[in-house]
C-alpha cells in the first residue's frame, strides 16, 4: 500500500503515520520543513518507507511542484490523507493572497487531489479527509466560498470543514465507477497545537477546552478505520466519528453545493495558474 498523508509532523497525522507504518509500503510525505521532519521521523523502525517532498499549503507554486515530482514517482496511489489543516485569525492571508483557514483546509488540497487524481484511480484508492463536527457550523455562502468575508475564526474554520466533506462527497459520486471511493471524518476533540495561531480570545477557550480532549492517538483512530478497512465494509462517501458511520449536516448532504464547491475551487485555480 502507498499512502501519501498531510501534516504528518505532528497531532494526529503523526500518530496515523505511525499507527499505518506496519502495513503500508510506501509512505508520500509533503512536508514544510525537510530538516524537522527527518529528525522526527527517526524516532520510526526504519525510513525506508518514507519519501519526502517540501510542500506549503500556503504556498500552491510548492504544491504544483510537489505534486509534479510525486506524479512521475509513484504512478498509483493507493490512500491519500488529506489531514493537515488549522483554524487561523480572520483576514489573515496566503503567500497567494487567499484567505488563510479556506488555503489551508480546502484549496491547496483540492490542487494536490486534482494533480494526483489519476495515480489514485490507477490504484482504485480511496481518499480521506479530516473533517470535523465544526462542519455543523459552517455556512455555504455562494457569494463568499473564498471565506474573505467571514469575521468569526469559528465561522471560518466550520466552513472550511464543511468543505472537505462536500469534496469528499463530490469525489465519491464523480469516481466511484471508477474505482475511487471517498470518506471524511470527525477526529473527535483532540489535544494538539490546534489553534495555536488564533487570536487570543479564541486561544483560551480551546485551552480550557483541552481539559476534555482526547490524545492524538485516540484521535487518529478512525482515520486508521478507514484506511485499513476493505471498502466493501464501508459506506462509500460516509462520514465517520468514532469508527461509525455518522449524521451529517444538511449543508454537508447537499450535492449541489458539492459540485458547485468543486468547479468553483478548480476555476479558482485555474485562474492562478494551476
Amino acid at each position: 500500500m502507498i499512502v501519501i498523508l498531510t501534516g504528518s509532523t505532528s497531532g494526529i497525522g503523526w500518530e496515523t503515520l505511525k499507527g499505518l507504518y506496519p502495513q503500508a509500503d510506501q509512505f508520500i510525505l509533503p512536508v514544510r520543513n525537510i530538516a524537522k521532519a527527518n529528525s522526527l521521523f527517526l524516532q520510526l523502525p526504519d525510513t525506508k518507507k518514507i519519501h519526502l517532498f517540501e510542500m506549503d499549503l500556503e504556498d500552491l507554486a510548492s504544491i504544483q511542484k510537489a505534486s509534479d515530482k510525486i506524479k512521475i514517482a509513484f504512478t498509483k496511489i493507493d490512500l491519500m490523507i488529506n489531514n493537515a489543516g488549522g483554524m487561523f485569525p480572520t483576514g489573515k492571508k496566503t503567500k497567494d493572497g487567499l484567505d488563510q483557514t479556506f488555503q489551508v483546509n480546502h484549496l491547496g488540497h483540492v490542487l494536490l487531489i486534482k494533480n494526483l487524481l489519476q495515480n489514485l484511480i490507477e490504484a482504485n484508492g480511496k481518499i480521506i479527509q479530516v473533517s470535523s463536527m465544526a462542519h455543523h457550523i459552517g455556512s455555504f455562502n455562494l457569494k463568499d466560498l473564498g471565506l474573505e468575508k467571514v469575521k468569526n475564526a469559528w465561522l471560518a474554520y466550520g466552513s472550511a470543514k464543511l468543505y472537505n466533506i462536500l469534496t469528499s462527497n463530490y469525489l465519491d459520486n464523480e469516481f466511484k465507477e471508477k474505482g475511487l471511493s471517498a470518506y471524511s471524518l470527525h477526529p473527535g476533540a483532540v489535544k494538539t497545537n490546534f489553534g495555536s495561531t488564533s487570536g487570543a480570545f479564541d486561544k483560551v477557550m480551546i485551552e480550557v477546552s483541552k481539559l476534555f480532549f482526547i490524545s492524538p492517538k485516540a484521535g487518529a483512530q478512525t482515520t486508521l478505520f478507514l484506511s485499513l478497512t476493505p471498502k466493501e465494509q464501508l459506506i462509500y462517501g460516509g462520514y465517520y466519528d468514532k469508527k461509525k458511520p455518522k449524521s451529517k449536516s444538511k449543508n454537508a448532504s447537499n450535492k449541489a453545493y458539492a459540485t458547485k464547491l468543486w468547479e468553483y475551487s478548480l476555476e479558482l485555480l485555474e485562474q492562478m495558474g494551476y
